[in-house]
């Protein structure tokens, strides 16, 4: 992971249980990147971060509970296997914070009326310094990312814990 500035009153996260096992703890990139790069944005609830399952077509999912006081950030559970480059990690929880921040996933109020309206993720990511990453990692997920994921299918997902394989079919 880069180095990543942090700064001297963090938002609260609550880890997974398991999160310090985790070759890539998902609760550090995310106090990193929320530091580095959307220090501006009051954390105004909890938010959990944890790995899920690995998805094909989805890199990461924001929601909020029903009663507003926890965000919920879902990273695919792919990104923490060290032969997925980190930008893609890096990306796809800066990508869920530019959600946060724009009022979907958070009870901050929503700044537009959908959450990729005229592509203010991208262009939020870009101004916050984040636009090289998102192109190498959008170039990754375009030229490796399906066959990174049928790959590690058909090998019976190694490397990856239980919770985060897919169903079997």
């Amino acid at each position: 992971m880069p180095d990543l500035l942090l700064l001297d009153s963090p938002p609260t996260f609550i880890a997974a249980p398991s999160d310090a096992d985790v070759f890539r703890s998902p609760s550090r990139y995310l106090e990193g990147i929320w530091h580095t790069y959307f220090a501006d944005v009051p954390c105004v609830n909890q938010v959990n971060i944890a790995y899920g399952q690995a998805w094909k077509n989805r890199l990461g999912s924001i929601r909020l509970s029903p009663d507003t006081t926890i965000s919920f950030i879902k990273v695919n559970g792919l990104l923490q296997l060290p032969q997925i480059p980190d930008y893609i990690l890096i990306t796809t929880i800066a990508h869920e914070l530019a959600h946060y921040a724009h009022g979907f996933g958070s009870p901050r109020p929503p700044l537009y009326q959908h959450p990729h309206a005229n592509r203010v993720v991208e262009l939020e990511l870009k101004r916050r310094g984040l636009g090289e990453t998102m192109r190498m990692c959008n170039e990754w997920v375009d030229s490796q990312w399906f066959a990174s994921y049928e790959e590690a299918r058909a090998a019976d997902w190694p490397g990856l814990p239980a919770i985060c394989r897919p169903p079997s079919h």
